[in-house]
């Protein structure tokens, strides 16, 4: 089975270590991996998995264009086994010229996450950057759902998703971390939502994740694994003991996320 990892943070070596702890005390999970692009690639091909989309996030505007350079040398050294998402924080004075920098940079959408990066989903300046991301046809990997925090709640996700609808989104955690059971209610019906396994399959049965994962669309959900905090080799194992049908499965692993990227070429 071809694999495709939509949803994996990496992190230059010096602080790969503190960075990958400090996102397992905000979770208050036991970190699986080191967050080395080095261990992604060893732990990833020995799961099967082809490509990984990678990204990191701005936690404050100052962050955003030293982070979007090192996606930008890192994708650019592996093409054949990474594609990147820069990071936007819509705090930035000048969100625009940050996007066109990142598409001149070959990073293909953005990664970003409210609860990090304290702002709410459905506020004015997060809706600009929505805009902005749509108009220059960049698609958006949103945290969505945290049971803890306003930010990143479904509903003001779907707010978002219905207030610019030409905006593409991955929705991760299928919709909504800690949440999941509300989340489809508000994203499932909306055709520019897309869900991806990351961070779920662990806390959830089988039987449950595949019932949410068939509240959406079949061709809107696809495989991440949320390295470093889980580990892709457990990740593919997870997802093999979901009870799919061989099509399903095959979407999700990899035909969704090759048909959705495809709608952002130039």
């Amino acid at each position: 089975m071809i694999l495709i990892d939509s949803h994996a943070h990496i992190y230059p070596d010096p602080i790969a270590l503190k960075a990958a702890q400090s996102i397992a005390d905000f979770y208050e999970i036991d970190m699986k991996e080191d967050g080395r692009l080095s261990t992604l690639l060893e732990r990833g091909a020995e799961a099967g998995i082809v490509k990984h989309l990678v990204h990191s996030v701005g936690v404050t505007p100052d962050r955003v264009r030293n982070i979007n350079d090192y996606l930008m040398k890192t994708v650019a050294e592996v093409p054949d086994r990474l594609i990147g998402f820069g990071t936007l924080h819509p705090d930035m004075p000048d969100v625009r010229a940050e996007l066109k920098r990142i598409k001149a940079g070959g990073l293909r959408g953005v990664k970003i996450h409210p609860d990090f990066q304290h702002f709410c989903l459905d506020a004015p300046n997060a809706i600009d950057m929505f805009r902005a991301l749509a108009e220059m046809n960049l698609p958006v990997l949103v945290h969505t759902g945290d049971s803890r925090f306003p930010y990143s709640e479904p509903s003001r996700m779907a707010y978002a998703l219905k207030t610019v609808p030409e905006l593409k989104a991955i929705c991760a955690h299928l919709g909504g971390w800690s949440v999941w059971s509300e989340a489809w209610k508000q994203l499932a019906d909306l055709p520019n939502a897309w869900v991806d396994t990351s961070s779920s399959l662990y806390a959830l049965t089988p039987e449950q994740a595949a019932g949410i994962i068939r509240r959406y669309d079949g061709a809107h959900v696809l495989f991440g694994t949320d390295y470093p905090m889980w580990d892709p080799v457990e990740e593919r194992g997870r997802f093999e003991a979901l009870p799919l049908s061989e099509a399903e499965r095959e979407n999700i692993a990899h035909l969704n996320f090759e048909a959705f990227l495809k709608g952002f070429e130039n």
